[in-house]
């Protein structure tokens, strides 16, 4: 990440319209909060850059919740960001195995800015956080809440907590959302005073609804290569070793390839984009799902047979748990089709003349895979794989035989 790459200018926008009385330190004080969490060193997806994609809006409010939603990453970080410990200070605990708790204290239960937060997300007072349901997300939202309520009301504050609240991703209700932010709000009003009317209450959830979509949006988009890329870098976070930025087992590689291809089969569209009260429009709606349903079963595609280069590659190591030094490519890459005619060959072809087997532009194995096998003969070689155990070399013995000295060329070129 580039030290030049900064919010400072979006955010100087943002409050300029929504508080323009905020002094220049205070700004100082928010772009260091955002710029030094969100330029971490752990950080490989959700990162600046991807706050400030979030972040881009005519909306001001758009651009604040873009800016904070991702600020805080605990498992990734090994806890909170710089800079922000102090604005959850006596309302959240962190036990000594790691989890975060709300704090019931009477001074807590006093606090409108947590109880704001705490309401947007429906959490009770004492909650103990979950890192599936919602923890990074509400942390986020409550250190931004607490960063900025000098300068904004419980309104704006409730809409800022509302659109982090948003971009819990991948729920198998998101329907039920509207009535829940609503019910949110109107107890807002009632606790806090506030006079949020019912066509600001749309307005509010319109936008979450906005920040979410584009939160996800390279799932709809035409340029699968750089979506993957994106993969890659949930990976490195989602991998201790990975983001380390040393050496990595080729088992450990091929089991955190192995749960992210796990995770994108099982996504289907309605689940990730959503739709209120006509944000999106239904035509840009429907044309985004079915986007994403094509997008889905091509990523697929590639993922099972990157696991299955990558596990062939396992498989010829006859030395057995090695390592190897990852190294992701940021090189240009031209595109050969357009999203609705790509194929998975057409991704891979890309990495087909790698030197080794990792990220999507180098596939030099998986592009052979995917010419010679169909699908259902590479997906019922990955469901033989046990996630636990490393892969024996029975499975190599299985290949003709120019896959098996590919992928004996490659486990040589790559593990140390």
């Amino acid at each position: 990440m580039s030290e030049s790459l900064t919010c400072r200018p979006l955010l100087r926008w943002a409050l300029g319209h929504l508080a323009p009385q905020c002094s220049a330190a205070y700004l100082e004080t928010l772009t260091a909060l955002i710029d030094r969490s969100m330029n971490l060193p752990t950080r490989h997806y959700h990162d600046l850059a991807h706050a400030l994609m979030v972040a881009e809006s005519n909306d001001p409010l758009d651009a604040l919740i873009g800016l904070f939603h991702d600020i805080v990453q605990a498992g990734v970080d090994g806890g909170l960001p710089p800079d922000s410990e102090h604005y959850l200070a006596g309302l959240v605990d962190r036990n000594a195995s790691g989890e975060f708790k709300l704090l019931g204290s009477a001074e807590a239960l006093q606090d409108p800015v947590f109880d704001i937060v705490k309401r947007c997300f429906g959490f009770s007072d004492t909650q103990t956080l979950s890192p599936f349901a919602g923890q990074n997300e509400f942390l986020s939202a409550l250190v931004a809440c607490k960063a900025l309520h000098e300068v904004l009301d419980a309104e704006h504050l409730a809409a800022v907590s509302l659109g982090i609240e948003a971009t819990v991703p991948f729920r198998k209700d998101p329907h039920l959302l509207a009535a829940a932010y609503i019910s949110a709000l109107m107890d807002i009003n009632h606790r806090h005073q506030s006079q949020i009317g019912e066509s600001d209450m749309r307005s509010h959830i319109r936008r979450a609804v906005r920040i979410a979509n584009r939160d996800v949006r390279s799932f709809g988009e035409s340029d699968l290569i750089a979506f993957l890329d994106d993969t890659w870098g949930l990976m490195y976070e989602s991998s201790i070793e990975l983001r380390a930025g040393g050496s990595i087992g080729v088992t450990s590689y091929r089991q955190t390839l192995q749960k992210m291809t796990r995770f994108l089969s099982s996504l289907a569209a309605p689940v990730i984009f959503r739709q209120y009260d006509g944000e999106p429009i239904q035509s840009d709606h429907q044309h985004r799902l079915e986007a994403t349903a094509r997008n889905l079963e091509v990523i697929a595609d590639v993922m099972h047979a990157k696991l299955l280069a990558t596990s062939l590659i396992e498989s010829a190591d006859s030395f057995g748990c090695r390592s190897f030094m990852p190294a992701r490519l940021k090189s240009a890459l031209r595109m050969t089709a357009t999203a609705s005619g790509m194929s998975a060959l057409d991704v891979l072809a890309a990495g087909s003349t790698g030197k080794v087997e990792f990220d999507v532009r180098q596939s030099p194995l998986s592009h052979k895979l995917l010419q010679r096998l169909h699908r259902n003969e590479i997906r019922a070689h990955i469901n033989d794989i046990d996630l636990a155990s490393p892969v024996s070399n029975r499975l190599i013995e299985q290949f003709p035989t120019d896959i098996q000295s590919r992928a004996r060329e490659l486990a040589r070129a790559m593990l140390l």
